[in-house]
This record gives structure tokens, C-alpha cells and sequence, in this order.
């Protein structure tokens, strides 16, 4: 191994570097919401000078020492290869300026490896490090349960007291993504994955040091643990599983503990594991769902992701499609049999199938090839006899080693390099690693003197490498700030002001789509809400050119191509909006308002037969569509009961071919549904009465004037129970509507609800003629954490949608519109695909 003169020449500098890093390292472990504060302006600009830093850390030490302390074991070479592979993407990538941004932070990230490989010069400071990040992950552990406890827990217990002050008993929901510990990364699968790679460093200390802190490490395990539970993650679990096994077969190997007794604590320790999963509602109801072999919700969700990220790495094995590219690919390479399942995500959830899609080949091979390395490596190790003469090494090692397995597992359901507290974490694991492997097979780390003068050169030239980077990256950081500033008039109502900023960041990151965007939305939102035509219409003209540009920068996104075509519509450009919606339909088949946008374009041009076709298929993807009140306008109620009867005869032809039967029962309650809703209760009955499920069947004898007394345990019941008994109305109203939506009911809406209730004279009647509706327009909620800028508006569809309420909130199972079911996808494609061939737009 080098001197430690040679590591420290200019030791002030070094010191500087250190420093720094370390505290960008802390910010950003425990800064709250980090995760999501990395793609807003100003914190874009601090981790990018954060990842910097390593890389003139590294260039300046090799500069002045004319070497590089290599990790050996073979290692560099699969570093080697992993660069590589990251240049050849980059270069071939259909996004190349997104590719470059992400292929620029991984190499900050390797930069650090090397930086702190070659700090780590002794025992001492690997001690030290690992020290420095037992206290960072006892503050991380502290800082996220207070969090969640003040910010999430305590104010839902007080919701919930409120409610069942309301005579409605909710119980804690750890199903519900917003009650899991999101503290302080942003996402509860982030904090479960880092609490993976702490409590192994938080061991380790507990052994090693005695006394009062020995106590303080045991305490932040416990707390650990109690934190990994808040997280509800489920690859959290998994990978505490792991975790526990491979500490259990350690043990085994190595420790002195008589067998039976380790034996005897692995039992009990599985059962606590099991215990405590069960004990939560959704890890529980993953249990049953795999014992049931159901793949419905985030399995089903992974899942698509896993054959999307597939598809794209096989189709560019050797190149991958670039590093950042999955969002702007995404619904390129989207199955049709997803359904409305997964539209859009940043990330795959999955790091080697994101690794796999992102740079092909390089991004599992070098990795598998690292593992190896570093059991081989340990195997000799232990082969030797050397632990003996150091135990407390292999205590290390094992530890470290045990979590990086235990978080490879959990890898598995999660992508998580794109966080620095996480990422942070892996190089340390990997330095100490390697760090203790080399000193105990005495292995020197890989010269570098004899060729000093190229070391040189390699130097210089990433500096030179570094400037070039610095100055592609100020047009981006300038776009960043100007947006930013934009979405600040905006907020202010200076439109003119906002305009300004937003296409000035376009100009200078022509490459971004979010700019055209925002623009293309926001003027658009704001044109709709004008009456004077005069002015309306250039801030209409504009967001459509706006719009236009967005598509050309990012053409395989939805979102783009459906606002555009509602514009159009609008702007009595017909034609237009007939080709946008096509490509909606294109990249989202299911995606609801795609068809009835089509729809509502081909009426305007007079081509009933083709509108009715759309109208159709919007229908049979979305049944609950056909109740909406916007059937009663003039334009759609003249061609209404001939796509209703369309619907029937098309799950007429959907029966004979039918394979399974989940989707034959799905059909029947769909068909089922349409019969009542039309008043055909004979046809209606012999669909349900052995496939509809109790609700339907109740409704059902309530519209033939039975009168029933509902015992279902669901919302729909107290609404049934309301119809039933006046005096209580109102109330069980509230309960209904609080167990539907775990909201408090708005007084206007109650008003309504109660008002048409008096007003008709049957159950039917309300429901499919007096009941209240509600107009929205469907937001895009996760748009800013999608598109990586979370500076501006959340943009909502322009589509105006109209609901009738009770369907839609308690009784929407009579007609049921499954988010995903493979073979009512794969029937009604053919449809869309016909449909689109009379259009002659499909070639």
C-alpha cells in the first residue's frame, strides 16, 4: 500500500474535501423530503457542487501524487467496465442530453469510491468512517420517526378520533401510501432501503465498543427496527429477512454460542419477523395475496414495470437506452395488457431491471462479476485460517457483506442509485470492504508508478473534462433558476412575466420538455377561463404551439398528445385533434377521456358511425362512463342508447370467446349493470343473480320495489340504510361517505344528496336520474416527480369530467372497470385497432 505521506501531500486541501463531502452527505441523509428537493432549483444546483467535490478530490490527489490507490481483487476492472458501459450509452441514447446529466452524477459517485479508497490508508480510519456513519444513521433513524410521529401519526389519530366521534371507526391504514414513514428521503421504500444498510453498521458498533455507547447502538438497533416497521415497505421486509438469515448463518459458522441456542433464537426471531408482518395490514394482505396467487396492485405494478424495463433492454442490449431515459420511453414500450395500471413512472422499481433497460449489457454483468469477486475473495479469507488473526475484521466484514445482500435483495423491488444518502452508503460498504480484504490477504492496492506521466495527463484531462461539464451545465442550472422564477410570477398572476422566464429556460434547455409544458398547460388553463374571444384566442394559439414543441422534444408521452388534441378541439381544428388523440390511444389504449375526446371530434366533423365506435370503446373500458350526466346534453343523447347496445353486443361477442372465468363473471356483472341501468331488469337479473356480487343483487330488488334491509359490510350499505330510514339521513349519509373517501362529506353535496333523496320517488330513480353530479378535471399529480422538476403547477387534463356521485363513490362495482385484466385488454385492442384503421391512421 502507498504511504500515507503520499495520501495526505497537500493534507489541508484533502481535509477541505473531506469535510465538505461529509457534510453534503449528512444534508442530504437527513434533509426532509430530499429526494424529491434534488429536482427543485436551488437544491439541484447543491448536489450537483456536492458530487464535485469527489471528482476534484480525486483529479487534485492524483495530480499531486501521480498515482491512484486502485480498490484491487479485480475490482477496477469491473469499475472499468461500468464506465465504459455508461460512455457507450450515453453516446447512443435517443435522449442524449438526459443520458449525459445522469451518466455526469454516476460519475461523481465512482469519483467518490476512489476519493475515499484512498483516504482509508489504516484500520483506523475505516474505524472512523464507520463510526462517522453509525451517528448518521442513529440521527437518520431519530430525525425520521419524529417526523413521521408529529407529521403523520399524530395528526391521523386526531382525524380519526374525529371521525369516530362521527360514529365511524377507522383504524390506521398503513395501506394508504401517505400514513407510511416517508421521513426524511421522500418515500417510504427510500427510508426502508437505507435502515437496510444501517443497522449492519449500527451492529457492528454495538460489538465493538463497550460501556454506555455500546448501550446508544443497541438503542438505535431497536429504534431501527421499530422505524423499518413505520416504513410498511414490503422489499423493506424482504430484505430483513435476508438480513436476519444471513446473520443466523454467521453465527452459525463462526461464533462460539452452542448451536441449539442460536438455533433456538433464529426460530424465535423468524416468528417475531412473521409476527410483526402479519400484524400489519399490508404486509398481511400481500401474504394473502401470494397464498392466493393474486397479482393484483403493486405486485401487478412491478410486474409491468419489470416486462416494460425487459423490453427495453433487449431491444438495446448492448447500449441500453440510456441513462434517465425510462420516463421518456416509458409508454413506448408500455404492454397493452397493462391497462390503466402503471400509465407513467420515472423509475422501474427494480435496480437490475432499471440497470438492464438504462445501459443494457453494462449494467448487470460488471455488477454479477463484482459479487463474485468479493465472495471469492472472502472465501479464500476464510479458506486461509486468517480470520482467526483477526476477528474483529471479520466481524466487519460479515456484517457489511450480510447488508449488502440483505439490500441486494430489496434492489429487487426498488430502484434507489439516484439517492445520494443511499448511494453514499453502498461506496462506504464497498471501501471498507475491499479495505479489510486487502489487508487481510495482504494484497496491495494496484501500482501506479510506472506510469506516473500518464497518470498525469489523465489528470489534466479530467479537469478538462470537468470544465467542459461546468459549462454545459450552466444553461441548464440557468433554465432551472428562470423557471423557478417564472412559476413565481405565475403564483402572482404576472402571465406576461411567466411566459417570459419559461421560454427563455426553453431556449436555453431546448432538450427539456417540462418547459414547453408548463407553458403549453398553464396557458392553455388560463385561455379556458377567458370569455372574451380576443383575448382568449392567442393565449389559445400559443399554448397549442406550445404544446406542439413539448411533443416534438418528448413525443412518447400521453399527457402531451391528449391536452393537445382537447385544445384543438376547442380551437375547432378537428382534424388535428383527431390525430392527437390517436396517438394518446396509441401509447395509453386504456386511458380513460382518450376515446370520448375521439369521439366528441369525429361528431363535430358529422361522423356518427365513427363516434359512436369511440363512444363505445370508451364504454367498455370504463362502464361507469355510461352513468355520467353527460349523456343528457342534446349532441350525445341522440346516439346514447345505440352505444349502449353496442356495449351489450360486444360483451355478447367478449362471453363466447371467454377463457377464464374471472373475466366471464366480470362480463356478466358488467352486462348485468347496462341492463339496469337501461330498466331492463329481467335481462338484468339473469346476469347477476349468479354472477353480480351481493351490492348488485340488492340493487337490483330495490329496483323491482322489494324492500331489503342491506347487511353489506361497505359504505353502500349505510347509503342504502339512508334511503330506508329518513330520520337518520343525514347521517348515515356522512358515515357513508366518510367510509368511501375517509373524508368529512362538504356541506353543499350533503345538502344535495339529501334534497334528491326527497325528491325521488324510488331507489332507482335517484340513482340513475335525481342524483347530484360533480364536475373536475383530473389532475396529474405525480407530473412534477415524473418529468424530475417539481418547481412548477400540477397540471390538470382539459377534459371536463361529470360524475354522478353515488355511482362513482359507493355503488361503482355494478359496473365494475377493473384497472387491469389481461384479456379484457387484449379483446378490446382489436376494436381500438379497427377503429383507428377506418381513420386511416394506422398504417
Amino acid at each position: 500500500m502507498e504511504s500515507t505521506s503520499n495520501n495526505d501531500s497537500s493534507p489541508s486541501t484533502g481535509r477541505l474535501f473531506a469535510i465538505l463531502i461529509a457534510c453534503f452527505y449528512s444534508l442530504f441523509t437527513l434533509l426532509p423530503n430530499s429526494h424529491s428537493l434534488m429536482v427543485q432549483w436551488s437544491w439541484v444546483f447543491v448536489w450537483q457542487i456536492a458530487l464535485l467535490c469527489p471528482i476534484l478530490w480525486l483529479l487534485g490527489n492524483v495530480i499531486q501524487t501521480k498515482q491512484i490507490k486502485g480498490l484491487g481483487l479485480g475490482l477496477d476492472w469491473v469499475i472499468g467496465l461500468v464506465i465504459l458501459g455508461i460512455i457507450i450509452a450515453s453516446l447512443f441514447a435517443e435522449f442524449p442530453n438526459h443520458a449525459r446529466w445522469y451518466g455526469w452524477a454516476a460519475l461523481g459517485f465512482l469519483a467518490a469510491l476512489y476519493s475515499l479508497n484512498n483516504w482509508i490508508d489504516s484500520p483506523e480510519k475505516r474505524d472512523k468512517l464507520l463510526t462517522f456513519q453509525g451517528y448518521l444513521n442513529l440521527a437518520f433513524i431519530v430525525v425520521s420517526l419524529f417526523f413521521w410521529i408529529t407529521q403523520t401519526l399524530l395528526p391521523e389519530l386526531s382525524r380519526l378520533n374525529q371521525f369516530k366521534q362521527l360514529g365511524v371507526n377507522l383504524s390506521f391504514d398503513f395501506s394508504t401510501l401517505e400514513l407510511r414513514n416517508w421521513a426524511p428521503l421522500g418515500h417510504q421504500n427510500y427510508v426502508a432501503g437505507y435502515l437496510l444498510l444501517a443497522l449492519p453498521v449500527l451492529l457492528i458498533l454495538a460489538i465493538q465498543q463497550q460501556g454506555k455507547k455500546r448501550w446508544l447502538w443497541i438503542t438505535g438497533i431497536v429504534l431501527g427496527l421499530i422505524n423499518l416497521y413505520t416504513t410498511s415497505s414490503r422489499g423493506g421486509w424482504l430484505g430483513l429477512l435476508v438480513l436476519f438469515l444471513c446473520g443466523i448463518t454467521i453465527l452459525l459458522i463462526q461464533a462460539n454460542i452452542p448451536r441449539l441456542w442460536i438455533s433456538l433464537g433464529a426460530i424465535g426471531g423468524l416468528l417475531i419477523i412473521i409476527l410483526l408482518a402479519v400484524a400489519n395490514n399490508r404486509l398481511r394482505t400481500l401474504i394473502i395475496g401470494i397464498l392466493q396467487g393474486n397479482s393484483s396492485g403493486e405486485l401487478l405494478y412491478r410486474l409491468i414495470n419489470s416486462a416494460i424495463g425487459w423490453q427495453m433492454g433487449i431491444t438495446h442490449p448492448v447500449t441500453g437506452i440510456g441513462l434517465g431515459g425510462v420516463p421518456l420511453l416509458y409508454q413506448k414500450y408500455r404492454p397493452i395488457w397493462a391497462g390503466r395500471e402503471s400509465e407513467l413512472a420515472y423509475q422501474l422499481h427494480s435496480s437490475p431491471i432499471q440497470l438492464f433497460a438504462e445501459i443494457g449489457i453494462w449494467g448487470i454483468f460488471p455488477i454479477l462479476v463484482g459479487m463474485i469477486l468479493l465472495t471469492y475473495h472472502c472465501w479464500r479469507w476464510l479458506k486461509n485460517n486468517q480470520p482467526l488473526n483477526n476477528q474483529q475484521d471479520l466481524t466487519i466484514f460479515l456484517s457489511l457483506y450480510a447488508g449488502l445482500l440483505g439490500y441486494g435483495m430489496m434492489s429487487f423491488t426498488d430502484y434507489q442509485l439516484d439517492n445520494i444518502a443511499i448511494s453514499g452508503t453502498l461506496v462506504i460498504y464497498l471501501v471498507c470492504l475491499t479495505s479489510i480484504l486487502r489487508l487481510n490477504l495482504q494484497q496491495n492496492s494496484p501500482s501506479s508508478s510506472s506510469i506516473s506521466s500518464y497518470l498525469s495527463w489523465f489528470a489534466y484531462g479530467g479537469l478538462g473534462i470537468v470544465l467542459v461539464m461546468i459549462i454545459w451545465l450552466i444553461p441548464i442550472h440557468r433554465a432551472w433558476q428562470l423557471s423557478s422564477f417564472g412559476f413565481t410570477a405565475l403564483r402572482q398572476e404576472k402571465l406576461e412575466l411567466f411566459i417570459k422566464f419559461l421560454a427563455r429556460s426553453h431556449q436555453l434547455a431546448p432538450w427539456e420538455p417540462y418547459y414547453p409544458y408548463q407553458l403549453g398547460y398553464n396557458l392553455g388553463n388560463t385561455a379556458l377561463t377567458i370569455p372574451d374571444p380576443q383575448v382568449r384566442q392567442p393565449l389559445l394559439d400559443d399554448s397549442i404551439k406550445w404544446f406542439e414543441i413539448g411533443i416534438k422534444v418528448s413525443p412518447y408521452q400521453e399527457f402531451g398528445h391528449t391536452n393537445l388534441g382537447w385544445l384543438l378541439l376547442q380551437n375547432n381544428n378537428a382534424t388535428a385533434a383527431i390525430q392527437s388523440f390517436v396517438e394518446s390511444a396509441k401509447l395509453v389504449p386504456a386511458k380513460r377521456g382518450v376515446m370520448y375526446g375521439l369521439g366528441l371530434t369525429l361528431l363535430a366533423q358529422n361522423k356518427v358511425e365513427l363516434a359512436i365506435e369511440a363512444m363505445t370503446l370508451e364504454g367498455l373500458r370504463d362502464p361507469l362512463f355510461i352513468t355520467s350526466p353527460l349523456w343528457r346534453s342534446p349532441e350525445l343523447k341522440s346516439i346514447y342508447s345505440q352505444v349502449l347496445d353496442n356495449i351489450i353486443a360486444n360483451y355478447n361477442q367478449f362471453l363466447k370467446t371467454s377463457s377464464s372465468e374471472e373475466f366471464t363473471r366480470i362480463l356478466h356483472q358488467s352486462r348485468g349493470g347496462i341492463y339496469w341501468w337501461q330498466g331492463n331488469l329481467n335481462k338484468a337479473k339473469e346476469d347477476l343473480q349468479n354472477n353480480g356480487t351481493p351490492l348488485s343483487q340488492n340493487i337490483l330488488d330495490l329496483a323491482h320495489g322489494k324492500s331489503i334491509s342491506s347487511n353489506l359490510d361497505q359504505p353502500a350499505s349505510l347509503v342504502i340504510e339512508a334511503w330506508n330510514n329518513s330520520s337518520q339521513r343525514a347521517i348515515l349519509l356522512e358515515q357513508a361517505w366518510l367510509k368511501a373517501t375517509k373524508t368529512l362529506l362538504p356541506a353543499s353535496l350533503k345538502q344535495q344528496l339529501l334534497e334528491t333523496m326527497n325528491q325521488s320517488s324510488s331507489f332507482d330513480q335517484w340513482l340513475k336520474e335525481n342524483a347530484p353530479s360533480v364536475q373536475y378535471r383530473r389532475q396529474r399529480l405525480g407530473f412534477g416527480v415524473l418529468s424530475r422538476h417539481i418547481d412548477g403547477s400540477i397540471p390538470q387534463d382539459f377534459l371536463v369530467v361529470v360524475d354522478n356521485v353515488p355511482m362513482n363513490t359507493w355503488f361503482s362495482e355494478i359496473l365494475p372497470s377493473p384497472i387491469q385484466n389481461t384479456e379484457l385488454e387484449l379483446a378490446i385492442q382489436p376494436l381500438r385497432t379497427n377503429l383507428l384503421n377506418k381513420l386511416q391512421i394506422v398504417k
